[in-house]
């Protein structure tokens, strides 16, 4: 389940989230949206992430099938977590934090009823501040990263030519950026967010969506 060069990190992240559930009175923490996944797994499946304010995560997958490891538990829908936990003697949680500002009406209550704790929490607003401070892996990442835009832009003068447009310029930094490494994947989190999908554009093209 869990990548071997990752293991360090996602612990310092896991010890992390802890630490803050624990100034908050919270028992644990139930996480399902893509990008808190990928926060604490370094993977995106389908099911669930469970951290207790102490001891080791619970994996709850759904999909893919060929997951494996410790703590590693098929599901094929959440109501089955409250048996696993009660087979496993693991304790219910009293304050349960869930991800409030992403799951729909119907998403927490379903989970609520599930666990049925004293209370709940907003697991969004930590999870945002707590990814906001990276990790030295995250860092390096970042240099990494910033390392191959660098060697892409300063490619950028020499495919330029008058008369181009500016569709035509974005073809040609587009392909010199997977030339470099780019797998092509833009990603933005959030429900007013979106992205550009391209490094150049006119400005009156950046005022209205275009669909490819």
């Amino acid at each position: 389940m869990i990548q071997k060069e990752l293991a360090g990190d996602l612990e310092l992240k896991w010890n992390r989230i802890q630490h803050a559930m624990q100034q908050l009175g919270a028992d644990g923490c139930l996480l399902s949206v893509d990008v808190n996944l990928y926060y604490t797994t370094g993977r995106i499946f389908s099911g669930y992430f469970y951290l207790p304010a102490e001891g080791s995560p619970w994996f709850f997958v759904k999909r893919p099938n060929e997951l494996s490891g410790e703590q590693v538990v098929y599901i094929r829908k959440p109501e089955q977590i409250k048996d696993i936990f009660t087979e496993k003697g693991l304790k219910i949680p009293g304050k349960l934090l869930l991800e409030g500002d992403e799951l729909t009406y119907n998403e927490y209550i379903r989970i609520q009823h599930v666990f049925q704790p004293k209370e709940t929490g907003n697991a969004t607003a930590l999870l945002r501040s707590i990814r906001s401070i990276k990790t030295p892996w995250e860092i390096a990442q970042f240099r990494i990263s910033a390392k191959k835009h660098a060697e892409t832009y300063a490619e950028i003068p020499s495919c330029f030519r008058p008369g181009m447009t500016d569709l035509e310029f974005q073809y040609e930094i587009e392909q010199r950026m997977r030339k470099n490494g780019s797998i092509g994947l833009f990603r933005a989190f959030g429900r007013e967010h979106g992205y550009l999908y391209g490094k150049y554009s006119g400005r009156r093209k950046c005022r209205m969506p275009l669909s490819f």
